[in-house]
């Protein structure tokens, strides 16, 4: 953390000092960044049950003012990937510190994430405190960070403080991963990482430094999983200033998403590679930095990655200043690099399962077109089932193991959450397999409660057998079972 926030401090005080105006109001010419009407970073995407994209971000202030400006949190949501809907400020500072003095204590919100989860959304964000009046031996102040949680019943509408500290965290920018075993973790600070309970606001373990094959973490911490195999990407360390001449030197450590992987998401893991090189890197297109053969914002550094998979494909999330060249100057200069804004470009893989880094655009992604039904209701009277008695569409659980099969389930381009309506005892496990009822790929699981009877699916798509298993239910029933979230709801 010294490294991060060091650096942070000095690039704030430098870019508070170089701040334009924000004088253009033209339409901004490009697709990327999405979102063009505000300053927006650090972007946390999941497709919600809706079936739509949503990401939370922090929020950079027209005005400037760097990183210790940053207040407030808005949700946006998209059906495609590349038409996004503002749904408005969630979150800010007057939650938590409504009677912040920054003269004293210098209250922030950096990087969130945002999490569907027991019927209701969680916003997982860091606080970043500046003791302007403590101050260390080397004269600045001394600092503060940690994780809290705060709670909505509905991704669009404000959340409220669940819990103000998660006890073992200190550091920034959490991030949540969903395994398909229903475990969830909870990623932040210097690479650490720890299992959550079910009440999604204590360490259910005790947190332990992620080995992830590499010594140049930096921040901003991500798991995604895929057939099978845990990512997990981070913003590199780098050393400033980009040269005008020689951006691409390398005696100069880049400010890159680099990525490592495995087996387990809690490591150890192998180095990768690079995800997404220094922003603005290999941007044919777009305009050119004076007489230079690169965009202007390569000139700038600080990245923050998010990934989702959204039928088919995977799309990483991350941010540049080209919305600040373009409302600075129309691109004459690099823009303002703590005046960030989202980016969205398509992630691709090679046959042995490593990544290609991302190809940076200005056109942005092609629009998802999804045709299919938003859900499929299951019809067990065509389903085979063993350990369980039918009627009508009620499933009576007759022994400990109950086993229903699916045939010839279409996903089409895929499907991300499963429900049912249960009667039963808490604990009760319920998986989804697919092909095979032992050595399928499981895309999903519930441990039953009063609260939960919904799962997130992994890579549910195309046609297959489906083997839904109940286990630990005994004279119990279950009804309703169905996928949803296979095409977004208009909203």
């Amino acid at each position: 953390m010294k490294v991060s926030i060091g650096l942070l401090l000095m690039a704030m005080s430098i870019q508070v000092f170089a701040q334009k105006e924000n004088s253009n109001t033209e339409p901004y010419p490009f697709g990327n960044p999405v979102i063009k009407h505000m300053y927006t970073a650090d972007a946390s995407p999941h497709v919600m049950p809706d079936g739509r994209v949503w990401m939370v971000t922090s929020v950079d202030l027209d005005e400037g003012g760097g990183y210790s400006t940053m207040h407030s949190y808005h949700t946006f949501s998209s059906a495609d990937m590349r038409n996004w809907t503002d749904h408005g400020e969630v979150f800010s500072i007057e939650d938590i510190a409504p009677n912040e003095n920054p003269k004293v204590d210098d209250y922030a919100l950096w990087a969130p994430d945002m999490v569907y989860r027991n019927g209701k959304y969680y916003l997982y964000y860091p606080v970043h405190i500046r003791h302007r009046q403590d101050l260390q031996d080397n004269g600045r102040p001394k600092v503060t960070t940690y994780i809290a949680v705060a709670v909505s019943n509905s991704p669009d509408q404000k959340f409220t403080v669940l819990k103000d500290k998660i006890e073992g965290t200190r550091g920034i920018d959490p991030s949540i991963f969903v395994d398909d075993d229903d475990e969830v973790y909870l990623y932040w600070g210097s690479h650490w990482v720890a299992k959550l309970k079910d009440n999604m606001f204590e360490l259910a373990t005790e947190p332990v430094k992620l080995e992830y094959g590499e010594k140049n973490f930096m921040e901003a911490p991500w798991m995604h999983k895929r057939k099978g195999k845990y990512y997990f990407n981070y913003h590199t360390k780098y050393g400033k200033p980009v040269s005008k001449e020689n951006p691409d030197n390398i005696d100069r450590e880049k400010s890159r998403l680099d990525y490592s992987w495995g087996d387990s998401p809690m490591g150890p893991l192998s180095y990768g590679g690079i995800l997404n090189y220094e922003l603005g890197y290999g941007v044919n297109e777009g305009p050119k930095y004076m007489d230079y053969d690169y965009v202007p914002w390569r000139l700038t550094q600080s990245n923050h990655g998010g990934v989702v998979t959204y039928h088919g494909k995977d799309y990483l999330f991350y941010h540049t200043s080209a919305l600040s060249s373009w409302r600075q100057d129309c691109f004459v200069e690099e823009g303002t690099w703590t005046q960030r804004s989202v980016c969205v470009d398509e992630i691709r893989y090679n046959e042995d399962g490593s990544v290609r880094p991302v190809q940076q655009t200005v056109s942005g992604v092609v629009p998802v077109k999804v045709d299919q039904p938003f859900e499929i209701k299951v019809d067990l009277t065509k389903a085979e089932i063993s350990g369980a008695k039918l009627k009508g569409q009620e499933l009576s659980i007759t022994k400990n193991a109950t086993t229903i099969k699916l045939k010839d389930v279409d996903f089409g381009s895929g499907y991300y959450y499963f429900d049912l309506t249960h009667q039963v005892k808490e604990g009760v496990k319920v998986s989804i397999r697919l092909d095979d009822v032992q050595s399928g790929y499981t895309v999903g699981t519930i441990i039953l409660s009063e609260l939960e009877n919904t799962t997130m699916l992994r890579e549910a798509e195309g046609k297959h057998d489906v083997y839904i298993t109940i286990e630990g239910a005994k004279k119990e029933t279950l009804s309703d079972l169905r996928f949803f979230a296979g095409a977004p709801q208009k909203l």
